[in-house]
């Protein structure tokens, strides 16, 4: 079971827009980052995430890239990019790598294999 961070007050306040198209592990990330004390608005398609986004409203917007084609993913990229390019993106990957922000120009990688998936979204949220 998940025990409250004690810089939990920090994530109040904060707001994410997650996409990912399989709603059990929407859910789940939601249920996650909910319990961390943040507001997720949730998107199954980009077409919706698109019709959500604005400048400045999103703390972060995590994508599971698994699930889109790379010219839509890239598109919204570039739309997000164009319109607020301060916007933090975070592209999941599932486990164990997630993609870092850099992508498409560069790949880092944050190894969650041990089933941390809770602890990578809090230091997510640290750098929001």
């Amino acid at each position: 079971m998940l025990q409250p961070s004690p810089k939990r007050s920090n994530r109040r306040g904060k707001r994410i827009l997650l996409i990912d198209r399989c709603q059990a592990t929407r859910e789940v990330r939601t249920a996650v980052l909910r319990r961390q004390g943040v507001e997720v608005h949730e998107a199954e398609e980009i077409s919706r995430a698109r019709f959500l986004w604005q400048p400045n409203v999103y703390d972060l917007v995590m994508l599971d890239i698994r699930r889109y084609s790379s010219e839509e993913m890239q598109e919204f990229y570039e739309q997000i990019r164009a319109a607020d390019p301060r916007q933090r993106i975070v592209f999941l990957t599932g486990p164990p790598t997630y993609v870092s922000r850099t992508w498409p120009g560069e790949i880092a990688s944050i190894d969650a294999s041990r089933g941390q998936w809770a602890e990578t979204v809090k230091r997510f949220l640290a750098a929001a």
